[in-house]
């Protein structure tokens, strides 16, 4: 009777010792599948158009009617947002904040109107151009003049044109300042240069004054 036993319960230890590293092996991972690259996937479009607003880190000036115009892009959150500000003869008076939502561009303005208007930012058939289509805007009840819209054009890496749409309060016609044809060019965004923090519009600074004369 212990003989039997015995050889019954030698199988049965092969038995198992044959399943256990068996089971073991599977979650060995597979040498194969670890050397596949991993595909990033692809940039949403308002991820797309933020990299274009990314581009214009800087200062930007121009010359126009009421005196310089000064924009400055300056991304933060680990690049994920860009806090746009714009200055009138270096006074600040407005600021927009450009984030992406579900793969959409956003861009909420706070505005020298008193209102805060959002936009939605797409893709235009033009080339190199931002299309900010309104989405709703708060204050608008005590301040109805607000930008509706506004097209921007990248000309290129030295040149920027911003046509802003007007609406509310007595005026139902683009802002003349910076969307008349004829002055188009003259209010055209240019970086400001390196060497220049105090100067504007491509001037290089003074020269320093020499006492001994």
């Amino acid at each position: 009777m212990t003989k039997s036993i015995a050889a019954i319960a030698f199988p049965l230890a092969l038995l198992a010792c044959s399943v256990i590293p068996a089971h073991a092996a599977d979650n060995t991972p597979n040498p194969m599948l670890m050397d596949q690259p991993q595909t990033p996937p692809p940039a949403s479009i308002g991820q797309t158009l933020l990299d274009q607003v990314i581009g214009l880190d800087g200062t930007w000036d121009a010359q126009t009617k009421l005196g310089v115009l000064t924009d400055t892009f300056q991304t933060f959150a680990y690049g994920t947002a860009v806090l746009g500000q714009e200055l009138l003869n270096g006074k600040q008076i407005t600021s927009t904040i450009f984030y992406v939502v579900n793969g959409e561009l956003r861009a909420d303005h706070y505005c020298d109107f008193l209102n805060q208007p959002r936009y939605t930012v797409q893709p235009s058939l033009e080339p190199a151009t931002l299309e900010f289509e309104f989405r709703g805007a708060d204050n608008l009840d005590t301040h109805p003049m607000h930008f509706h819209s506004t097209k921007w054009k990248l000309v290129d890496a030295d040149h920027m044109i911003q046509d802003w749409y007007i609406l509310g309060g007595r005026s139902r016609s683009p802002w003349r300042i910076w969307n008349s044809s004829s002055a188009l060019r003259a209010h055209r965004f240019r970086p400001r240069p390196p060497w220049s923090n105090d100067h504007c519009c491509g001037q290089p600074p003074p020269r320093a004054r020499n006492s001994a004369t």
